[in-house]
């Protein structure tokens, strides 16, 4: 009997699958409560060594063990006449369905239900997920939307090149990488429009003025930040800026601990939750 063919009977194939898709669902399941438990920046790696080190722990006990009536035994001390594998294999194919059943659901809600749909998506739609009217004197509305702009024309951001405050050259890498990654991350909301890097660059250290940036590049609100770095910490200082009123709509600092293994690490993290903030802000 050939490996490939033991190891289709000994379920080891159907064991990878299901695992594979049920570490997935875990993953997801973490990036969604990661935020609300506030989980480390090295929590979510940990989670998946765990699971990656899980993976082939389960191959290992597919390989040697077997599930038998009166328990678990040693793969060789279960005759071929009563083995019953081929119960088994039957029970993970309807659970690797049901897990792949549970991915493509969340895959749909999260695509379907999670994101706002785009400005394209046609009047009927744009009608029901539209916000309701507010008293124009609001100083929230006032704020988040210039004068006779539509909501698509608040939805869109530049956001400048982050000074760096340190002397240090490796820090001026980090605050590009800060920016780049922030870039990428806001070009994934549908709902937002954002300025290329290519065309925001020209405005670093300009002297222009926020209104006269944003009129530039034709958009509503401007993003700026900084970089600044004392020992192993380094303070992230991000702040939105109405192009109208040049009033703050949001702003927030980030003090992290940066080493050489951490530093995409706390691009990757910062970057997300601009990124959610600036999208519950601006499409809201």
């Amino acid at each position: 009997m050939s490996i490939f063919s033991e190891l289709k009977r000994r379920n080891v194939f159907r064991v990878g699958i299901a695992y594979a898709v049920a570490a997935w669902l875990v993953l997801q399941l973490t990036d969604v409560i990661g935020e609300i438990l506030e989980l480390p920046a090295w929590g979510g790696k940990l989670i998946l060594l765990m699971l990656v080190v899980g993976f082939f722990i389960a191959l290992f006990a597919a390989w040697a063990f077997e599930l038998t009536p009166e328990g678990i035994k040693r793969e060789k001390d279960v005759s071929a006449e009563t083995s019953i594998t081929r119960s088994t294999g039957k029970k993970l194919n309807v659970l690797i369905t049901a897990l792949m059943a549970l991915s493509i659901a969340y895959l749909l809600f999260d695509k379907f239900l999670l994101r706002e749909p785009p400005a394209s998506a046609g009047p009927e739609l744009a009608a029901k997920t539209a916000t309701p009217a507010q008293n124009p004197e609001s100083p929230i509305e006032s704020a988040a939307q210039p004068a006779g702009a539509t909501d698509d024309d608040r939805a869109s951001i530049a956001v400048l090149p982050f000074e760096n405050r340190s002397r240090l050259e490796d820090d001026a890498f980090f605050a590009e990488g800060i920016h780049d990654d922030l870039l990428t991350t806001l070009a994934r909301i549908g709902s937002l429009r954002v300025i290329s890097r290519t065309s925001v660059s020209q405005f670093a250290d300009s002297g222009k003025t926020i209104p006269e940036i944003a009129e530039a590049l034709g958009v509503a609100t401007v993003m700026e930040g900084a970089v600044q770095r004392d020992g192993d910490m380094v303070r992230i200082n991000v702040q939105l800026i109405d192009a109208r009123t040049d009033e703050h709509l949001w702003a927030e600092i980030f003090d992290r601990e940066l080493t050489t293994g951490n530093l995409f690490a706390i691009q990757s993290e910062i970057s997300e939750r601009i990124a959610r903030s600036l999208e519950a802000t601006l499409t809201e």
